[in-house]
């Protein structure tokens, strides 16, 4: 054996290379290089292709910064396919970010609506960013990822530039103001005549296929017809929950623990971290945290080394061992002053930081003004300016040795100590009335299903994707069994979210490379398996006959009823008229353009029906109007004026405001359906 491995050793070592280079070569890089294959094209826009690599590589290079969130690949697809479609824009404007603007924002006061959302959404956000900027200057790696931060913002500022551009281009005339303002004040008032679709039985009309066939054709390219590409599913939910049997035996796990630990010599922290197989961290209670669980109610009546539990709490059981007892406020006040350090690992730098704390230290006791001192010497731009002061805050809000100092030291106490930031000279102005605490050591397992549970869940899940050959069967074997049910309707590709189901990409992914018809291999979505049933794939424009008809064929009923009482309507007087489609005279009140709804009408908007009010003389009735509640016949009996004005700057102010706040998102739309955007990622 030893002699046929030696034959063989250039086939042993290639072998083992492959291996060493799939634990080295990142997943999604695998998947962009072999699954998809490194020259393969996920999408196409304004004829330009994007392929696999260069999308997984800028999600990677991304994530590797540090962003994270379901959103993160839509938002890498959003920047690389506008700035796609935009960089000839970009070029033609002369659009650039200098690097004296880009500067300005990391360390000064530029305002970028990115870098607030990114990294500088509050005061302590701004100070650690800044600072890690700083810090990245100082090592090959760091400059590295320095000028990947500089090549993503500078993108998105360049976006930012061209968005305020195309919103400061856009105005609301006077004209305009005028004319939202007539339509909102002018006033009509009319009788009139409505014989409602509603009241007109189908047995009045007659409605072939043909018909129904005639209304489609004429109505398929609608704009409100018009539909996207996309894919109706349906899925069910198989639970994936933990049996009696699991939850037993994390609990024998439990108390097994719990004869150990009685007898350990190891400390507390020692064996929780060990048992845990990760840092401990102890738990701090106070009594209203416990008062409504019995269990841990019991905290504040043992001593000290006594160990509580197993005991059930929510989702998990829980095994403690009491620590300690004393008392602490629930929230401090204090003032500071920053001492900011360019590089807080660096024990010189933070050594005559601590100096300079020492010496306005030594000031403030010889009667300086704590005020007058942070003013001047503070880096902390969000508290400088009301002298370093932070109201009553709790703990987790800052960091641990500004916190500690804080809430460990007496009121009037000052002192210096070190943070990630810099040397905080502190005074500690107030604390809350202390409360007795305890903190526990605990250990705490959830109860999650086995492997072997999962094993049955998987093969009850198979089971039913495999015998739900149809719809029919499909619904039938869900209600069969219990299993909840929803419909997805107009999914679009990359999806990350459904109706009933938060984190459905792997579904939307099936669902693109599926079939109509088909069904899916159960899926581990939020701890249930989920199987789907694809029922359509839309594709863009008007719809297929088959899945609108229902809609075409009240369409044409009602535009056949609209034909026929339009004819019964054609003369008379409204008395006449309603007497003889068997309706009745009624009267509306003060309707406007803007609001063309009669609330005695029905609840759609008629704006044919209220023009035609305006329209014509006082007195005079109409010619039938078919409208969206039914056939109308109008006579107008007054119209007010609106009361003039010397301008309307409040009409052009709202409909400025109106046109740009959604012009970005527009904007993006119709760039996308211009350059033909192709989505190909599952």
């Amino acid at each position: 054996m030893i002699q046929q491995i030696r034959n063989r050793q250039g086939l042993l070592i290639v072998m083992i290379g492959i291996g060493m280079l799939g634990f080295l070569v990142p997943y999604d890089a695998v998947i962009a290089l072999m699954g998809q294959g490194g020259s393969q094209d996920v999408g196409e826009v304004d004829g330009t292709a994007i392929s696999a690599a260069e999308y997984q590589m800028e999600v990677q290079e991304r994530r590797r910064l540090g962003f994270s969130g379901d959103q993160l690949a839509e938002e890498v697809w959003s920047d690389l396919t506008s700035n796609v479609v935009l960089q000839d824009d970009f070029d033609a404007l002369g659009l650039t970010v200098s690097d004296e603007e880009y500067e300005e924002m990391l360390f000064g006061n530029a305002f970028s609506p990115y870098m607030n959302r990114a990294f500088y959404s509050n005061a302590e956000n701004k100070n650690f960013w800044q600072t890690n900027f700083d810090a990245m200057l100082s090592s090959e790696q760091g400059v590295r990822d320095f000028l990947s931060y500089k090549r993503l913002i500078i993108s998105k500022r360049k976006r930012e530039k061209y968005d305020n551009l195309v919103t400061s281009g856009i105005y609301s005339n006077s004209l305009e103001g005028k004319f939202d303002y007539l339509g909102a004040n002018q006033k009509v008032s009319f009788n009139y005549v409505l014989k409602s679709f509603n009241q007109i039985d189908d047995s009045e009309i007659e409605i072939t296929d043909a018909d129904v066939r005639a209304y489609y054709k004429a109505h398929k390219n609608d704009a409100d017809l018009n539909q996207k590409a996309g894919r109706n599913i349906t899925f069910v939910r198989i639970p994936l929950q933990a049996s009696p049997e699991d939850a037993q035996a994390i609990e024998d796990e439990l108390n097994s623990f719990r004869s150990v630990w009685e007898n350990t010599e190891d400390s507390d922290s020692l064996f929780v971290s060990t048992v845990n197989e990760q840092a401990f961290a102890s738990t701090i209670l106070q009594e209203s945290d416990v008062e409504t669980d019995v269990n841990e109610a019991a905290f504040f009546e043992s001593e000290a080394g006594d160990i509580v539990g197993p005991y059930q709490k929510g989702s998990a059981y829980r095994l403690a061992r009491i620590m300690d007892f004393f008392s602490e406020s629930d929230s401090a006040s204090c003032r500071h002053i920053l001492l900011k350090a360019t590089n807080a690992q660096d024990e010189a730098e933070m050594a005559g930081l601590m100096e300079r704390a020492d010496s306005l230290k030594r000031a403030l006791r010889r009667g300086a003004s704590f005020d007058d001192l942070a003013e001047r010497f503070s880096d902390d731009p969000g508290s400088k300016s009301t002298g370093g002061v932070y109201e009553l805050f709790p703990r987790g809000r800052m960091v641990k040795p500004f916190e500690n100092f804080c809430f460990e030291n007496k009121p009037g106490s000052i002192g210096a100590v070190e943070t990630s930031f810099g040397v905080h000279l502190i005074e500690v102005l107030d604390q809350t009335e202390p409360r007795a605490r305890v903190e526990v050591a605990m250990i705490e397992r959830a109860i999650e299903p086995s492997s072997t549970t999962a094993r049955d869940s998987y093969s009850a899940a198979s089971e039913f994707a495999i015998s739900a050959t149809t719809r029919e069967e499909f619904m039938k074997s869900a209600g069969e069994a219990g299993y909840s049910t929803n419909v997805a309707t107009d999914v679009v590709r990359g999806a990350n979210s459904l109706s009933g189901l938060r984190n459905a990409a792997e579904l939307v992914g099936w669902a693109y490379g599926a079939e109509t018809g088909e069904v899916s291999n159960p899926i581990l979505v939020d701890k249930n398996y989920v199987v789907g049933f694809l029922d359509r794939i839309t594709a863009k424009g008007a719809p297929e006959f088959e899945y609108v008809e229902d809609q075409m064929r009240t369409g044409a009923i009602k535009e056949a009823k609209g034909e026929l009482y339009a004819s019964k309507m054609m003369s008379g007087s409204l008395e006449e008229i309603a007497t003889g489609v068997g309706a009745t005279k009624a009267a509306a009140s003060n309707v406007s353009l803007k609001f063309p709804t009669i609330s005695t009408a029905g609840s759609q908007a008629e704006p044919e029906v209220v023009g035609m009010a305006f329209a014509i003389p006082v007195g005079n009735v109409s010619n039938p109007i078919i409208g969206n509640n039914g056939i109308w016949v109008i006579a107008p009996t007054s119209v007010s004026e609106a009361t003039n004005k010397n301008d309307y700057l409040s009409e052009q102010t709202t409909l400025l405001s109106r046109a740009r706040g959604a012009a970005t998102i527009r904007l993006s739309n119709a760039m996308m359906d211009a350059g033909d955007l192709q989505d190909n990622r599952n």
